[in-house]
């Protein structure tokens, strides 16, 4: 029995230690099998969760440490380029600031503003009568003016004080004749007390001399703030 049993081992030796390392391999891995809930922090080895292991979407904002990310952590090339904020609660420069031509917000019209500092105000005025009557029209300052005009004038040519349609020196009304039929000027008066009174820094009245039936003119003012 011994020497048949010697010449089974020598036949069977290979199978046999095969046999044994399958048998001892399965012991290990069942002996080492992880449960349920048994990985832990101290399990996993630093830096093996990676970009590839965690599932798209999977991390939300909710889950990210506030102010733990800056600009240079946003891929551009990812996420395209970020278009411009349409409104900003505060911003250094607006997207729109050169439309404005660099002028302050104090020369700009707001309710109950006035006429800004070398700022020129310009209007356009029209009248009509009958022969022997007045025709009288009326212009109004908006917005209105600091102060009451210091000096007015009625120009049928450039003069050094008014320039031009569209034009006047500092605290000057300018009175600029355009078409004009059987009318003289009459007077540059206030807007409440006619030629007797001055213009105000809420507008002026304008009087017309009718010579004719049918008498009418039109033309232009300018006013600038001193």
């Amino acid at each position: 029995m011994t020497r048949r049993f010697t010449r089974f081992m020598r036949r069977h030796s290979i199978a046999l230690v095969a046999l044994f390392f399958a048998l001892t391999g399965t012991t290990f891995a069942a002996a080492n099998a992880l449960g349920p809930n048994t990985v832990g922090a101290k399990q996993l080895k630093k830096n093996a969760v990676t970009n590839k292991k965690i599932a798209k979407n999977a991390v939300t904002g909710i889950k990210v440490k506030d102010n733990a990310l800056t600009g240079a952590d946003i891929n551009e090339a990812t996420l395209g380029t970020v278009p411009s904020a349409t409104n900003a609660t505060n911003a250094t420069n607006a997207t729109n600031s050169a439309q404005l031509g660099g002028v302050v917000a104090s020369h700009y019209m707001r309710p109950g503003a006035t006429l800004a500092s070398g700022d020129t105000e310009t209007g356009v005025y029209g009248a009509a009568a009958t022969n022997g009557a007045y025709g009288v029209t009326g212009i109004t300052f908006v917005p209105k003016l600091a102060a009451a005009p210091t000096a007015k004038e009625y120009v049928t040519t450039a003069t050094a004080t008014c320039p031009g349609v569209g034009q006047a020196t500092a605290g000057r009304l300018c009175i600029y004749q355009g078409w004009i039929f059987g009318m003289t000027s009459h007077c540059i008066g206030s807007p409440t007390g006619a030629c007797g009174g001055s213009p105000t820094v809420d507008g002026a009245a304008l009087y017309f001399d009718s010579t004719q039936t049918g008498g009418n003119t039109t033309g232009t003012w300018a006013y600038k703030a001193p």
